[in-house]
């Protein structure tokens, strides 16, 4: 489908930060065509307001199960102020029933996590191998890593994960600890090496890994040691920027600051995501966007709809029409959403 866009601006990904890297040239130079079909489509489609049946991306959350409280997670907000939903693993039968329509209908890319970490489910590995063979072009997830032990490293990397991505935000030892609270630097960064080590002596060129820290103010100026830190140990570095979450109230406590207005006069943002990805919970939620952590924008349950179903239906679809239109100010959680702000 395609809607009109007056006045409106996609920016795809302006948010993360990703250094240039041979070894990602390097990685993409064996990927097949699908893979390149689907980049085209990721970064395409959101300025086009085009939509396949289902989303080309799905973000499954593996588990909304975590072992750390990382003082800028809105998870650890949610918890701490008893808003957070139930927490439990994704259901293995469900997981394989969307992934058999998405692959069947255009399903081109996965990630395994929200909120939660993703080692933390018991059949993480299946789900990843489950999707590689059902053809499923580029798999991935972000884990804090402290749970990434040999076995599982040897397990991932012979399950066919296209993509690991690692947080760590703080090359110093005790600011680490300090930021990803439950977490210990010394047996994190050893889960690290020992993951490259073990990619090498299994000769894969897969999974290509990336290194990433959340920029705030309070760690802003570690930038230069962290890349120093581990552009010799992993594929990639990147960051990305640190976002207030909008402003929602769930049971009736303020959970996220408000994002500032936009400035009189710009063109009105229009977000990408709405075209290119859904977020679909352990309790079947289906929530539209990254930043919605207490998922106020929720169309529907997976449990009760196809994809297909939720992905053309009417929810959706009247927020693409808003957004394409420039009228993201009649979604309030849309209009004080701090990705609109940034540059």
């Amino acid at each position: 489908m395609t809607t009109a866009a007056p006045q409106v601006e996609t920016k795809v990904d302006h948010n993360y930060h990703q250094l240039p890297s041979d070894k990602f040239s390097a990685w993409e130079s064996v990927m097949p065509p699908e893979y390149f079909e689907y980049r085209e489509k990721w970064y395409n489609w959101p300025k086009e307001h085009r939509t396949g049946p289902v989303p080309i991306h799905l973000d499954i959350e593996a588990t909304s199960n975590c072992n750390l409280k990382c003082t800028m997670c809105p998870r650890t907000d949610m918890v701490d102020a008893g808003t957070f939903w139930d927490v439990k693993n994704f259901d293995y039968d469900l997981y394989t029933r969307l992934i058999d329509e998405g692959v069947e209908k255009g399903l081109c890319s996965l990630k395994f996590n929200y909120l939660g970490e993703p080692l933390m489910h018991p059949r993480i590995v299946d789900m990843v191998k489950y999707a590689k063979d059902r053809g499923v072009v580029d798999v991935m997830f972000n884990t804090n890593a402290t749970l990434l032990t040999e076995r599982i490293s040897r397990m991932l990397i012979g399950s066919g994960i296209d993509k690991l991505f690692f947080s760590f935000d703080s090359p110093y030892r005790e600011h680490y600890n300090e930021i990803r609270i439950n977490a210990d630097y010394d047996k994190t960064l050893r889960n690290i090496k020992r993951f490259m080590a073990l990619r090498d002596e299994m000769g894969s060129k897969k999974p290509f890994t990336r290194v990433s820290m959340v920029r705030m103010k309070e760690n802003e100026h570690e930038w230069l040691d962290f890349k120093a830190l581990f552009e010799p140990i992993v594929d990639a570095v990147a960051w990305v920027d640190y976002v207030d979450h909008t402003s929602q109230t769930v049971s009736g406590k303020q959970v996220f600051q408000i994002a500032p207005p936009r400035a009189a006069g710009s063109k009105k943002f229009c977000c990408p995501q709405l075209w290119q990805r859904m977020f679909v919970h352990p309790d079947g939620v289906v929530s539209v966007c990254c930043v919605d952590s207490a998922r106020q924008l929720a169309v529907g349950n997976i449990k009760d709809r196809t994809l297909e179903e939720i992905w053309t239906g009417p929810e959706y679809t009247r927020m693409r029409e808003l957004h394409a239109t420039g009228r993201i100010d009649e979604i309030p959680v849309c209009a004080s959403c701090p990705l609109s702000q940034l540059d």
